[in-house]
């Protein structure tokens, strides 16, 4: 399994190649709401959504640094054991 863990909280964007709605996302990745910091984890080819707080605005996401980790997956036992 995979998790991620944010780097910064957020970048300068210098106001260029940002993301908006409705858009084509080019790199998976991690991405920040500008409006209201709401976070979403998006694959390449997907379609950037509105903001989940404020649909009626355009939302300008912004990428955020991440760091992919090796998480334990916990699997089930194969054979159960009774209760005391």
């Amino acid at each position: 399994m995979l998790a991620y863990r944010s780097r910064t909280d957020a970048r300068d964007s210098g106001g260029c190649g940002v993301p908006q709605n409705g858009e084509i996302n080019e790199k998976f990745g991690v991405y920040k709401s500008l409006c209201c910091g709401a976070e979403i984890v998006i694959r390449k080819g997907a379609t950037f959504p509105e903001c989940p707080n404020h649909r009626s605005l355009a939302t300008i996401w912004e990428p955020v640094d991440f760091e992919m980790m090796q998480t334990p997956e916990i699997m089930k036992k194969a054979k159960s054991e009774p209760a005391a």
